[in-house]
This record gives structure tokens, C-alpha cells and sequence, in this order.
């Protein structure tokens, strides 16, 4: 995508003018009477000694990327209020010159809050993004991400909260050749928290959606899923915080075979000390395959996870240390890529330091190794970072 040099000037007028008309500085950004604006900027300069992602054509380069924010609340009532929100990442490349690229994520909100604690949110968003190239010739695989959503939560006794969400989301690409990847999405999900204890709540959940593509040159890739989980609930008071849950999973396709097994999303933090905390991921979920993204079939089963260790001794000074794994088993069929098995690894060390809370430096390494059965999708990479991000 373009780079649009018109957002460096609005951001530029905006900030100028927030600054000039603010009469009061918040926790968190700048207010004035019922508004609240929260501008952010970042910058950073990354090294990767292989940039295509290739095990032959190995190639290293430099990427700076700036990335702005900037988030804007008007409040109807204190628990009653709108929010628009912009962020943009613009990325050059040394040397691979056709990598460069910029991303804009747009979105509206509407949130309120009853008295007794039940919640509406109504929301639209637009993502404008692109594929990555993997080679010198390759290309950008523009798209626009667009979604409509509305979720509510009730209070319907002290100790049960009924949560509903519904969500329509498209993407479309620009050119017709990606066309195979558009589709159209419609998902339900129904949630019921019951909090016997006072720091934990069990959870039943329950999602539906029917996945619609809308490339009708070749065999049909629609698909409508099922999925149940049980689990807990944590809340971020606890010494253990975060949610578990395991289920089930059922994915009908209209061509091909039916997909069905456990299923499992983990998002778990345990402070083992006030300087010291460890935060685990897990996940195992059929995803959607992406043509434009080097994937095969019309699905694959991903699982895997992530551990990041947290220590805090010489705050302002943090470091964090964390390990991540994912297995991408694809769906079977009748091309030179059955069979795929992919297993990603990356291990990540980072150290960050805030300068009077607002602005903060950051330094970071990671490796990364992606092996598989195919060997055109098998690489390695070493990446090191150094950013710097300012916030109101």
C-alpha cells in the first residue's frame, strides 16, 4: 500500500491543536470538559539477517518503522461514551525496496454502562493492510479488512453475567488474482459467567459462524463452524489471572471433509512475586487457510502457545523473556504441498525502560525457526529491535 503523506499533516494539526487547547492533563492522555484525546507515536529501527523469509535466498536488512496513534473520547455521562480511534504503521526497507508499505487501522465505538454494571458496546472498524512479498519480484497482497459488531453483557444476579456478541466481517483484496481469499463472515457467540468465588467465575461459551467466499471461479470454500468450551475466570486481583478453556470444535465445508477435535484457548498471568510474573498462552483452533499468505489447503489445525517471564527488580527497568510455539497441521488434498506440516519456533529476550512513565525505550532479540515436511517453507531468522515510544 501507498503511503499516504496527507496523515503525517492532519496528525500533525490535531496534536498542535490538542496541546494549545488542553486545560487538563489525565492518567491517561489529555482532557477538557467531556473530551479525552490520547496521542501516541513510536519509532524503530529493526535488523533481520533474513528478510524474505527463505532457506536459499538469504538476504539481510534494515526497517524503520513510525507508528502513530491516536484515540479521541467524548463522554455523554461517565459511563456513557463514544470513541474513535486511528492507528498507522509506516514500514521503509533498506534494501528491499518493494517491501515497503504502510498499514491504517480505523475504528468507532459506542460504549455504556448501567448503573448495575451491565454493558452495551456497538462498534465498526476498518483494517487496511497487505501480505508481506517473499522475494525480490514478489508483491503486496493489498486488502481491507471491514467489521460491524454489537455485544452486550448482563448482570442478571449478582453472582451470573449473560454475555452476547454479534459480528459481521469482510475482507476484500484489491487485486482480483487474491480474489480466492476474500470472504464474508458472520459469527454469534453466547457466553454465561457464574462467579461462586469472589476472584473466579466458571465459564460455558458458545460460538457460531458461517464463513461465505466469494470467489466463485473455483470449488467452494464455504464453511460453518461450531464451537463449545467450559472454563474459568480469573480476575486481575488474583495472584493466578486470566481464563482457561477447553471444548470442542465442529467445521462443516460445503466441498471437502468435515473437521472435528478438542479445542482450547489459554490466556493465563501468575505473579510469583511483586517483581517477578510469568503469563502462559496456549491455543489449539482450525484456522482458515490464506493463499496469499504461502498457506495450502482450505483450513489447517494450529496449535500452540507461548511462556514469558517478567521481571520488574530495577523498575523503571523491565525485562522479559518468553518462548513461543505453533504447529500448523494442513488439510489433506490432491497438490504437491499434502501433507504440510509446519512447526514454528521463537525464542524472544527484551529489556524496556520508561523515562517519566510516558516515554519509553525498548531494546529487543529474537530468533526465529520455522521447519517443515515441504522445504520451500523452511527458514531461519535473527531479529534485533530498538524502539522508542511516546505517549500522552
Amino acid at each position: 500500500m501507498r503511503i499516504c503523506s496527507g496523515i503525517f499533516l492532519s496528525l500533525s494539526q490535531v496534536l498542535a491543536v490538542v496541546l494549545f487547547c488542553s486545560t487538563a492533563y489525565s492518567s491517561e492522555g489529555l482532557e477538557w470538559g467531556h473530551f479525552r484525546v490520547r496521542p501516541a507515536l513510536s519509532l524503530s529501527e529493526l535488523y533481520t539477517d533474513n528478510v524474505y523469509q527463505d532457506h536459499t535466498d538469504v538476504r539481510s536488512d534494515y526497517i524503520t518503522t513510525l507508528a502513530p496513534k491516536l484515540s479521541l473520547d467524548f463522554a455523554f455521562a461517565v459511563k456513557n461514551y463514544i470513541t474513535a480511534q486511528y492507528e498507522g504503521e509506516f514500514r521503509y526497507y533498506k534494501n528491499a525496496d518493494n517491501f515497503n508499505k504502510d498499514t491504517h487501522h480505523a475504528g468507532l465505538f459506542w460504549t455504556w454502562e448501567t448503573p448495575k454494571g451491565s454493558t452495551l458496546k456497538l462498534g465498526a472498524r476498518a483494517d487496511f493492510d497487505s501480505i508481506q512479498p517473499y522475494s525480490a519480484t514478489d508483491r503486496h497482497k493489498d486488502f481491507v479488512e471491514e467489521e460491524v459488531f454489537a455485544e452486550t453483557l448482563l448482570k442478571v444476579s449478582a453472582i451470573t453475567d449473560l454475555g452476547l456478541r454479534y459480528g459481521h466481517l469482510s475482507q476484500n483484496f484489491r487485486n482480483p488474482l487474491d480474489a480466492i481469499n476474500e470472504f464474508d463472515r458472520d459469527t454469534v457467540t453466547l457466553s454465561i459467567l457464574y462467579r461462586r468465588f469472589s476472584n473466579e467465575a466458571f465459564l460455558l461459551e458458545y460460538t457460531y459462524y458461517f464463513q461465505n467466499n466469494n470467489d466463485l471461479s473455483g470449488p467452494s470454500t464455504d464453511m460453518n463452524s461450531h464451537i463449545i468450551y467450559l472454563g474459568s475466570q480469573w480476575d486481575p486481583t488474583a495472584k493466578l489471572s486470566g481464563t482457561l478453556k477447553m471444548g470442542y470444535y465442529l467445521t462443516k465445508l460445503e466441498a471437502g471433509d468435515n473437521s472435528d477435535g478438542f479445542a482450547m484457548e489459554a490466556d493465563l498471568t501468575y505473579r510469583f512475586s511483586e517483581i517477578t510474573q510469568f503469563k502462559a498462552i496456549a491455543f489449539r483452533r482450525l484456522v482458515r487457510s490464506s493463499i496469499a499468505a504461502r498457506e495450502t489447503g482450505d483450513f489447517y489445525v494450529s496449535t500452540g502457545g507461548s511462556l514469558s517471564a517478567y521481571y520488574s527488580k530495577w523498575d523503571p527497568l523491565n525485562l522479559r523473556m518468553g518462548f513461543f510455539y505453533t504447529g500448523n497441521r494442513f488439510s489433506q488434498g490432491d497438490t504437491q504441498f499434502s501433507e504440510r506440516k509446519d512447526s514454528f519456533y521463537s525464542a524472544a529476550i527484551e529489556a524496556k525502560h520508561a523515562f517519566r512513565e510516558r516515554l519509553v525505550f525498548l531494546l529487543r532479540y529474537e530468533y526465529r525457526l520455522n521447519n517443515s515436511n515441504i522445504s520451500a517453507f523452511e527458514y531461519s531468522e535473527n531479529r534485533g529491535e530498538a524502539r522508542i515510544s511516546f505517549a500522552l
